[in-house]
């Protein structure tokens, strides 16, 4: 930091984040609703429109208590009620290979695809034990550079500077927070991510900030993610198959023509190479960050994938087959309780509220490639 960028940052004002009473207010009553929707079973009249034959779930990593890790997340015991509402519906779990298999013959049996994102440790050491209780499959898509402690984990290091630090100054936001407490942590980081999300290429200045206060982002790569070994042994196990999520888990539409085919090609290459078998399928780091249009599908496709997919809420529907590399996710993660987001996005209400009623493959489809 320059001395005049710090005797700016002194002239604004140190501010301790909280959520509005709005914004406690909508959450409250999100989460009522979820419920109740979930309880009620209305979401399965959605589904006869927007439920499709499967869905793909969302994960990244698992916890034991989502306030010490500032809300993120899934708390493990909802993924254990997620897994548990899946089987009581007659849901079967399969895998990615099974799931496109279904849609291409327009089997009717309805199914679901669990996809935990970026490698971390707790999909093997929280989440495994109840993938092996109800014989339930996954794919881990593992960047290269979370393997080699290489990677710009820009999102980890924040989560630890808010959760280890009362006083931070992130200098290319121009904001100063004071967080005393967990509720004041969790509004800073929502704030700061929210800043990166406006802009990915914000995510490469955060660098001075981390070192300025001590945060070493490497190391919180090495204490929370798999490292080679790791996702070597996974593999192994039957019921994990290691997918692929490109080299450096930027957001791919910045990138060049011949960065974005390295981005990806190497990552397969890599993880091909590791464990010693062919990497099929692949997964966009952060969503539409990463899908600028159709140029992003073609790589991936030129790459020798098979699939591919997004963080575009919605269900899988026979029509996916001739769009393998653009298909929808929904995301299973929601602090207050994912068990009833996640049975609710099952039966494609989050799809229905996207479109406003409207085509459920209205938007989630790109060209066939």
């Amino acid at each position: 930091m320059t001395a005049r960028t710090h005797s700016l940052l002194q002239a604004v004002p140190t501010v301790t984040p909280q959520l509005t009473t709005g914004e406690r207010t909508r959450r409250r009553i999100k989460t009522f609703g979820l419920r109740m929707l979930a309880k009620s079973r209305l979401t399965r009249l959605i589904g006869y429109r927007y439920g499709g034959s499967g869905v793909i779930l969302m994960f990244h990593h698992f916890t034991r208590n989502t306030r010490a890790h500032l809300d993120q997340g899934c708390l493990i015991d909802d993924f254990g009620r997620i897994l548990a509402g899946l089987k009581q519906r007659g849901r079967q779990v399969v895998t990615l290979d099974e799931a496109t298999r279904r849609i291409a013959q327009n089997d009717p049996r309805p199914f679901a695809v669990l996809t935990f994102d970026d490698g971390y440790r707790s999909n093997i050491d929280l989440a495994l034990p109840l993938l092996e209780k109800y014989a339930a499959p996954a794919t881990i898509y593992v960047p290269t550079e979370m393997m080699t402690r290489t990677i710009n984990a820009w999102w980890l290091g924040l989560t630890e500077l808010f959760r280890s630090r009362e006083r931070i100054e992130i200098e290319p936001m121009g904001q100063r927070f004071t967080c005393p407490d967990t509720n004041s942590k969790i509004a800073g980081l929502r704030r700061a991510v929210a800043w990166i999300w406006e802009d990915f290429h914000r995510a490469e200045m955060l660098g001075p900030t981390f070192t300025a206060h001590g945060v070493c982002v490497a190391d919180i790569v090495a204490r929370y993610t798999l490292d080679d070994a790791g996702v070597k042994a996974a593999d192994r196990h039957p019921l994990i198959e290691i997918g692929a999520h490109t080299t450096t888990h930027r957001a791919l539409a910045l990138l060049g023509e011949d960065q974005l085919r390295a981005d990806i090609a190497d990552n397969k290459a890599y993880l091909e190479a590791l464990l010693g078998r062919e990497v099929p399928h692949f997964a966009y780091p952060y969503g539409p960050p990463s899908l600028s249009g159709e140029r992003e599908p073609r790589v991936v496709r030129e790459a020798g994938f098979r699939t591919a997919v997004t963080t575009t809420p919605g269900c899988l529907f026979p029509a996916h087959a001739g769009h393998m590399f653009t298909l929808p996710r929904q995301n299973a993660e929601f602090t207050a309780d994912s068990a009833s987001y996640t049975e609710c996005g099952i039966d494609g209400l989050f799809r229905a509220l996207a479109t406003r009623g409207g085509n459920p493959l209205a938007g989630v489809t790109a060209p066939a490639a």
